[in-house]
């Protein structure tokens, strides 16, 4: 069978002229048609593979909120309460997880008022400033945790101090340095079995790889509005993460809410450490390699 891969032959032939000039009827100014640029080695023939890999990986990435309200006759009380729990819960999430937890922490207080029936004898608030009645204070911690090992501990540790409202545990992925170099190499052997693939297929000779190009290609060439100068190149971005910790310190949190103590435990931790599996999450990178073809 004859090799049928002298695409840059076909290439060559179709690629129009680098530039078009017109003149305008009015002699306005010349323009530029697009044209179809084409890398050095589509001069000879070549195989063009795309290496694909897929990597199944732990998340390492965990979050949650938990939100504490406080009321009273004055503010600046109501907020020292709610203030106070947060506080604590903060104590118990870093005792726990220490470094690896990122807390970012918010405070609110609103006025509610005094009620009154109307003729349908529905209570109704009654909103103005005379009529107030108390106010309620809102303090909410957003946890971040870089280690998902701890990170039901740590809301555990949140939770034992009794929020008004938390949201769930969210697990994600984001891929280290080592794991980003781990999907490039393995797609870096599958464009290579493709193109070794490509060449049995064809019945013809794979010869020495040209070049290698990182992302999804295609690396024979691109339509193009400059002229045939421009060799940018296409890239997929890849996140990244950290080291797991050391084992986290003893946890244990307390302090004043009001007249009262509030104490966080190891017990009340252990009975609110809800389990859960973690989804496993995707890696996902692909080259374009060039390799010679033909005797």
């Amino acid at each position: 069978m004859k090799t049928a891969l002298s695409l840059a032959a076909l290439l060559l032939a179709a690629t129009p002229a680098a530039f078009a000039q017109s003149a305008s009827p009015t002699g306005g100014r010349d323009y530029q048609e697009d044209v179809y640029v084409t890398p050095y080695w589509t001069r000879m023939p070549v195989i063009e593979a795309i290496g694909r890999a897929n990597m199944q990986v732990a998340p390492n990435r965990a979050s949650f909120s938990v939100t504490y309200l406080e009321t009273d006759k004055k503010a600046d009380e109501a907020m020292k309460l709610a203030v106070q729990r947060g506080k604590i819960s903060y104590d118990a999430i870093k005792k726990i997880a220490g470094d690896k937890a990122i807390v970012t922490s918010s405070v609110s207080v609103q006025p509610y008022y005094e009620q009154y029936r109307d003729k349908d004898g529905n209570k109704v608030e009654n909103d103005r400033a005379d009529k107030v009645a108390g106010y309620e204070a809102r303090v909410s911690l957003n946890v971040l945790v870089e280690d998902v090992a701890i990170a039901g501990k740590a809301r555990a540790g949140a939770l034992a101090l009794g929020p008004e409202s938390s949201t769930a545990l969210s697990t994600y992925l984001e891929a280290t340095t080592e794991m980003n170099r781990a999907a490039y190499e393995a797609a870096v052997k599958d464009g290579a079995a493709r193109a070794k693939a490509t060449a049995e297929a064809a019945s013809t000779k794979l010869g020495k790889l040209l070049a290698v190009q990182e992302g999804g290609g295609p690396c024979l060439g691109r339509w193009s509005t400059n002229s045939g100068s421009d060799d940018s190149y296409y890239r997929d971005e890849m996140a990244y993460a950290a080291a797991p910790p050391p084992p986290p310190p003893a946890p244990v949190a307390s302090g004043m809410v009001g007249r009262q103590q509030v104490t966080i435990s190891q017990a009340d931790i252990d009975a609110l450490d809800l389990p859960s599996d973690n989804r496993k999450q995707t890696i996902s990178s692909s080259v374009c390699m060039i390799y010679a073809a033909g005797n």
